[in-house]
């Protein structure tokens, strides 16, 4: 099991993982962007867009949900899996504004809740004959679910609430290299810098701590976010300590 490749649409990284029959595991989607621009960096990579035989959804905001329902019609047969919590907005492809977390992105979020249908139709919403191929993640029995019946037996997903309610994250077991990743979508931000942020928004910012400390007690020899370079669990432990400090 490998990382294939990052992929960049808009300010997210997607990821790409290949299993040892020369299938293709893809999380998130990114923003809706043309159709031609998605599919050709993916077939660049992975050549005939069939060999994608699962998407996995980190989060139903539109920025990695956006091109879920073209992906869906274009690769027959992919099996998606997402958090329940997430149904109702892929059924309506209306996201919820999350609160800020910082002064300026306070402002913003208050601004956009202002606007009247602001979350009407962010991205495409997915046809109810679709809807039932999607497995939906439920977490009230176990912690983590293996995805070895999808033919990804290291790779297993994990509940990280807080950014948003239907937040998971991808727990992957390098082989190769005896190292454990985590690939957490926006649970984890960094954008530009070389430390982890909280993320700029978030639905319920207790949660998102205690997703925090849930990954710190994992011991993650890396952790990759949607936005810029990985982290190490070091950092997330060194920043965890100075938001608990200043209570933000």
């Amino acid at each position: 099991m490998k990382i294939v490749k990052k992929i960049k649409i808009g300010f997210n990284n997607l990821y790409l993982f290949k299993n040892k029959k020369n299938e293709y595991l893809l999380l998130d989607t990114g923003m809706e962007i043309k159709k031609k621009k998605i599919v050709k960096k993916l077939e660049n990579t992975v050549g005939n867009l069939r060999k994608i035989k699962v998407i996995a959804i980190s989060h139903s905001h539109a920025d990695h949900a956006g091109n879920l329902k073209m992906l869906i019609n274009e690769i027959t047969g992919v099996k998606i899996i997402a958090h329940k919590n997430c149904k109702n907005i892929l059924e309506t492809g209306k996201s919820v504004i999350p609160d800020g977390t910082y002064p300026f992105t306070k402002k913003i979020s208050e601004k956009l809740k202002t606007k009247k249908n602001f979350t009407k139709n962010l991205f495409p919403k997915i046809e109810k004959n679709d809807i039932k191929k999607i497995n939906f993640i439920d977490f009230s029995k176990n912690d983590e679910i293996s995805l070895s019946e999808y033919g990804f037996g290291n790779i297993k997903i994990i509940e990280t609430k807080g950014h948003s309610d239907d937040s998971i994250s991808l727990a992957v077991f390098d082989e190769n290299n005896n190292e454990k990743y985590l690939f957490c979508g926006d649970t984890v931000q960094n954008l530009c810098f070389k430390y982890p942020l909280i993320p700029l928004f978030c639905e319920n910012k207790d949660e998102l701590l205690k997703s925090w400390k849930k990954i710190i007690l994992n011991s993650y020899d890396k952790i990759f976010s949607a936005t810029g370079k990985a982290v190490t669990t070091q950092d997330l432990i060194k920043r965890l300590g100075k938001y608990e400090k200043n209570r933000i």
